[in-house]
């Protein structure tokens, strides 16, 4: 299987990225009512697609704005380097660990490219642990930090929040075939 990592793509592949996430949250979340269309945070920050085929296969949000600008000065990140990773999702045609390491190492090259030194990303503690394990096996130091109740509104209330951030590495090749 041949992807293709890019910035941003094409209207139509952008289409699908959010008809992805859409279908993505409401069924292994359980948003049933998550609307996945562009939000203002997609034309802000930049989006990076798994193409396939020319086909959205994955995706994921780099936003400049970090969601919790506390926990950025609480750990003595620079705010202008530090970005939030949001709405990832791949395809569950083609969720592998190959596919996810490979798009675990583009984020962290194309984040670190843009100049971002720090990700930070709320998950739930199953994903973050499995964030962590592909990032470190990439050697991107990638820590789970604390939970986070009551940070996230709407439909994402209810689910639980960990806040972790990945130390994106100098000029390290992360790249890795899928």
């Amino acid at each position: 299987m041949s992807i293709e990592f890019t910035l941003n793509g094409d209207a139509e592949q952008l289409e699908q990225y959010y008809s992805l996430r859409e279908r993505c949250f409401r069924d292994d979340l359980g948003l049933a009512r998550f609307d996945g269309s562009e939000e203002e945070e997609d034309r802000s920050g930049q989006i990076l697609l798994a193409l396939q085929d020319g086909t959205c296969v994955g995706g994921i949000r780099i936003s400049p704005e970090a969601a919790l600008p506390s926990q950025v000065d609480l750990l003595k990140l620079d705010r202008d380097k530090c970005c939030m990773w949001e709405r990832f999702v791949i395809d569950p045609r083609v969720r592998t660990v190959q596919f996810f390491a490979g798009f675990c190492a583009n984020l962290a090259a194309t984040t670190r490219d843009i100049g971002y030194h720090h990700a930070m990303i709320l998950s739930s503690l199953r994903n973050a642990r499995f964030y962590r394990r592909c990032h470190s096996a990439l050697g991107v130091e990638f820590r789970i930090l604390r939970q986070v109740p009551h940070c996230a509104q709407g439909e994402f209330a209810g689910l639980e929040h960990f806040l972790s951030v990945a130390h994106l590495p100098e000029e390290q090749a992360l790249q890795v075939a899928v």
